[in-house]
């Protein structure tokens, strides 16, 4: 009997013991996972630098009209058309008696032709440039086109008939002269077939192509005006 009662109490106390470990692993194994910190998994590298190259973007997309204006401006004078032609020139020249009666014997006199171009553009840099940013209009002020040259080819100097008057040979002064009536024709008849109208195009294209290629074209209009 004595025996049977000992017997039953080790296997209490056993039974005991065993549910209080298992108790103890228990808890413990809560505690870590209640207690254990939040650990946010790390962005891969490949996503850290495509978020970066976005902020990049963004900020290379924020043009200012001021930093617009200065890149036109550094463009200067600029040639955005050209009249190519060829014009005839004519002298004649001949001694008067009295200053009114002529003397034929003295008439000096000749046709010739010249080729050469005439250059037009826009000066960049009196361009002025206005960011609305409610309305999203990006506005350019163009100077008015103008005539920049007028280039004469000498080795296309073809003559075509040249006469010399008794007592009155040709000059320098009189080849002189007729160049700057050339000049004048070609400048005038330039102007008439729109050779200005065409510079300004020009220029109008290229400003929007530079403007489009700084701000974003889907979210600016860029509209060009005559100053």
């Amino acid at each position: 009997m004595k025996q049977n009662r000992k017997t039953t109490v080790y296997l209490v106390l056993i039974g005991l013991v065993l549910l209080l470990t298992a108790g103890l692993v228990i808890w413990h194994g809560s505690r870590a996972e209640t207690d254990a910190p939040m650990v946010t998994p790390r962005p891969a590298g490949d996503a850290v630098v495509r978020k970066e190259v976005e902020k990049i973007v963004t900020v290379e997309k924020e043009v200012t009209a001021e930093v617009l204006q200065d890149g036109l401006r550094d463009v200067g004078l600029l040639v955005t058309e050209e009249y190519y032609f060829t014009e005839v020139v004519s002298f004649s020249s001949i001694k008067k008696l009295f200053k009114k009666l002529e003397l034929g014997i003295t008439e000096s006199s000749y046709l010739a032709a010249y080729d050469g171009v005439v250059t037009a553009g826009v000066d960049f840099t009196g361009i002025t440039v206005t960011k609305d940013e409610e309305q999203h209009v990006i506005e350019v002020r163009l100077p008015e086109a103008k005539i920049l040259n007028v280039d004469i080819d000498p080795e296309s100097f073809v003559l075509y008939a040249e006469k010399s008057g008794l007592g009155n040979p040709l000059s320098a002064a009189d080849f002189n002269q007729s160049l700057v009536e050339l000049e004048t024709t070609a400048r005038e008849k330039a102007v008439s077939r729109g050779v200005l109208d065409r510079a300004e195009e020009n220029a109008r294209t290229i400003i929007k192509n530079f403007v489009s290629g700084l701000a974003d074209p889907a979210e600016y209009s860029v509209r060009v005006v005559s100053a």
